[in-house]
């Protein structure tokens, strides 16, 4: 098999685990639905590993994977409020501010672009790794200090993907951070530059 479809394929398992990972916490069972969700989480982190590694990036690819991770995402969320409900209700503020944070691009992509920008930017990755590492404590009743700095993170990563899709509203594919986004909008403007100029015409 060619290993260019490695990713693709982690990421369709990933999707297909979600009914599994629903029933585990519709069953009430707790072991189970954290170590079939934590194997979810691991595919997206593999997968993404693969692609770097093979160079398989493709755009069904990138479209894959942010519906897998919107999935997941809000099966984690159902599934916790099913198993922990004091603590979703506690937390219920800080678990919507996110929400809008992490959809609102995805609102404003499908809105204005026609598709979700899937950027896949430094800052959300950091965000996913710091939810799954923040979800320990949380859950266990020690400590929701680490979920909501992740939240945080989260609102900026949010903020910063909307400002990518403000300077670049054409782009397709991964844009590490805003910083890129700018110095790939001036390298644009530089290659269009001598267009203009042939475009112009010349002054009387």
């Amino acid at each position: 098999m060619d290993p260019k479809r490695w990713p693709n394929i982690l990421s369709a398992t990933r999707i297909a685990l979600m009914p599994a990972v629903l029933l585990m916490a519709m069953a009430g069972s707790r072991p189970w639905f954290v170590a079939m969700l934590a194997i979810s989480l691991l595919t997206d982190a593999v997968d993404g590993f693969l692609a770097r590694r093979f160079n398989a990036f493709t755009e069904f690819g990138r479209k894959l994977d942010s519906a897998a991770d919107y999935l997941t995402m809000i099966t984690g969320i159902a599934g916790i409020a099913l198993l922990w409900p004091d603590i979703v209700h506690r937390e219920l503020p800080w678990i919507f501010t996110g929400l809008v944070a992490f959809f609102s691009v995805v609102v404003y992509g499908f809105v204005r672009l026609g598709r979700a920008p899937c950027y896949h930017t430094w800052v959300a990755k950091l965000g996913a790794i710091g939810c799954v590492a923040s979800m320990g404590p949380l859950l266990a009743g020690h400590s929701a200090t680490p979920f909501h700095v992740v939240m945080v993170l989260q609102i900026l990563g949010g903020i910063e993907e909307l400002a990518i899709a403000l300077l670049l509203p054409s782009h397709v594919g991964e844009m590490p951070s805003l910083w890129h986004a700018g110095r790939q909008r001036r390298e644009d403007l530089a290659r269009l530059e001598p267009v203009r100029g042939r475009r112009d015409p010349a002054p009387k």
